[in-house]
């Protein structure tokens, strides 16, 4: 062995050393400790099997609807396991529970098996029957091990749940048998006894049963909810769980959705890098997340994102539920709205958390049939649009009036407002029709200016004037009618010639504005 190789050697052997002889490591403290008094013990009768389930429970007062959060403990934890989700969820109000789910992950009857999964489900219908849950307003959350079994529920469990949120887990089980084997750490044998009943022996074809990794997504499940991984940079090295399982978790998720989403997938040059130079050079700031620098960003529109952070196999310590309660907010607009990067993407960006139904088609008015064709008139089809919601719906956003200021629609200009007065009735009465839809609050954003007839298409001409009286108008008919009004027209004038290269339809930077002013509203 020469001089290189024995120093590659002893370099590995390095790495491997703060994993020995380590029983609980810091996100897998199984320790107990008092938990609050509002918090009760409880016991499920399991739907599979008709043993006895333990949770603790925290029902939050009031009558009204409000956000469930699901807190899963570690690999090696239990229901007892120390939680501070707990006095969050009471400090905020929020419905809390924290299963057993069979316990620690040593034994057959743990380790995402299918009693797992239908334990998890049944404490979450506890919860629904014992508690004034918000259905839209189910959140799953877990580190470690308890970042495995969120995945897990993401794949197996029959629930509408709005979000999953996994720190540092495991999801393919035989990687992780033959890492942990390699750090002499407990989990190898955990994974083994658990597929085949001996500790000395791993069943492949069971562990690959209770990976995520292999798990076929369930795409039309999960069509309204969204799926957070993160993972930290050092893990691996620090922690026990290598940055790869977060990583390939979520291009395998990404790619089950859409294949050819490449923009969205992780390069696999990338992920090599990051597993062994715990960085990734080259690439523009990331911002930040809790505090801790981004190293990776990415996601697959708001079904599924990846973080990989400065840190170790951790959950770091901060408002980790920021994105309680979800809202699902029905944008209505044009090609504004509809192109790729536009203001109802960018508002995508900006409220992760959030459900956006973009229903933006270029070309739509208020109520006029543009080049003849009536699928480009709302008014016409405002309950398609409110169908696309599948269910609750929290804010409606309106921003539309560019079309209608169009030169053949010169001499209907007066049409435009009373217009715009008859789709915020429609949008109460298919809310009347539909009580599941909930009592949303309406949003009329004023149209964006138009730019000088010297730079506009002769379709155009004439509309800078024509958009600036309805905006006014718009402000009115929104007030009488209940709706709340966004002012973008004012507040863009004096920057429009340089965000509107050819004075109709935003650039990236307009489109940043406008959905920065809506998400200003919202809030």
């Amino acid at each position: 062995m020469n001089r290189s190789t024995r120093s590659i050697c002893f370099l590995l052997f390095l790495a491997t050393l703060p994993a020995y002889g380590q029983k609980d490591p810091a996100w897998d403290d199984t320790r107990s400790k008092n938990w609050p008094s509002e918090a009760l013990k409880i016991s499920i009768p399991s739907s599979a099997d008709g043993k006895s389930q333990s949770a603790y429970f925290y029902k939050a007062p009031g009558i009204e609807r409000k956000p469930l959060i699901v807190s899963l403990h570690t690999w090696s934890g239990n229901y007892e396991q120390k939680d501070t989700l707990v006095h969050f969820c009471i400090r905020s109000g929020y419905h809390y529970i924290h299963p057993d789910f069979r316990g620690p992950n040593h034994s057959p009857e743990a380790l995402g098996s299918e009693l797992v999964i239908s334990d998890i489900d049944d404490a979450i219908a506890y919860a629904l029957s014992n508690a004034t849950v918000d259905p839209d307003n189910i959140h799953v959350i877990g580190v470690s091990g308890g970042g495995y079994a969120t995945v897990l529920t993401y794949m197996k469990s029959k629930h509408n749940i709005r979000s999953f949120s996994a720190y540092v887990g495991i999801y393919n089980l035989i990687d992780w048998y033959h890492e942990s084997q390699g750090r002499g750490n407990k989990y190898a044998g955990d994974i083994a006894v658990a597929s085949s009943g001996d500790r000395n022996r791993l069943d492949i074809s069971e562990a690959k049963k209770r990976s995520p990794y292999f798990m076929d997504t369930p795409t039309g499940l999960r069509k309204n909810s969204r799926l957070n991984l993160y993972c930290g940079i050092h893990d691996g090295y620090t922690g026990s769980v290598p940055v790869s399982h977060t990583l390939r978790m979520y291009n395998k998720i990404v790619k089950d959705f859409q294949p050819d989403a490449m923009a969205a997938l992780i390069p696999e040059a990338y992920i090599q890098t990051m597993l062994a130079a715990r960085s990734l050079p080259g690439i523009p700031p990331q911002g930040t997340f809790l505090g801790r620098k981004i190293i990776y960003r990415n996601q697959y529109s708001d079904l599924v994102s990846v973080t990989a952070f400065e840190g170790t196999h951790e959950m770091p310590p901060g408002n980790v539920l920021a994105h309680v309660p979800a809202r699902t907010i029905l944008a209505i607009g044009d090609s504004n709205g509809a192109m790729e990067g536009g203001w109802a993407d960018q508002l995508k960006k900006l409220r992760p958390q959030d459900r956006i139904i973009n229903t933006c088609v270029s070309g739509n008015t208020i109520g006029f049939d543009n080049l003849d064709k009536e699928e480009l008139n709302t008014l016409k089809n405002i309950d398609r649009y409110m169908g696309r919601a599948g269910g609750r719906l929290d804010a409606v956003v309106i921003m539309l009036g560019t079309n209608d200021s169009k030169a053949e629609f010169g001499r209907r200009t007066d049409e435009v407002p009373a217009n715009l007065e008859k789709l915020i009735r429609k949008v109460k009465e298919e809310i009347s029709k539909n009580p599941s839809l909930g009592a949303q609050m309406i949003y009329v954003v004023s149209p964006p200016p138009y730019g000088d007839d010297s730079k506009l298409a002769p379709k155009y001409h004439g509309g800078a004037a024509r958009v600036e009286k309805l905006s006014g108008k718009f402000r009115q008919a929104a007030a009488q009618n209940g709706a709340r009004y966004i002012e973008t027209h004012d507040r863009l004038k004096p920057v429009f010639p340089y965000i509107s290269p050819d004075g109709v339809h935003l650039s990236p930077e307009g489109q940043t504005i406008i959905a920065a002013i809506v998400n200003e509203s919202l809030n």
